[in-house]
């Protein structure tokens, strides 16, 4: 399905995948922020893929997406 959301200068993409045919599906995103301006702390991207894993693609994106938001609040 591949969910894209923006989200506080952000845009967050849900990348789930299957590691076997007609398997589980395991949460990833790609937070690609769209102005870093010029820090030298401040990330231009970011992926995270996580241990979980759900029955449906649309369940993994949406927890991904979720998750990428809470990481955006944080830091």
């Amino acid at each position: 399905m591949k969910n894209s959301i923006s989200y506080k200068n952000c845009l967050i993409r849900g990348e789930s995948f299957q590691r076997e045919k007609n398997g589980t599906w395991v949460p990833q995103y790609t937070l690609t922020r769209h102005e870093t301006g010029g820090q030298e702390n401040d990330f231009p991207s970011y992926q995270y893929q996580f241990s979980e894993a759900f029955p449906t693609e649309s369940e993994a994106d949406e927890y991904a997406l979720q998750r990428a938001k809470e990481w955006v609040d944080r830091n």
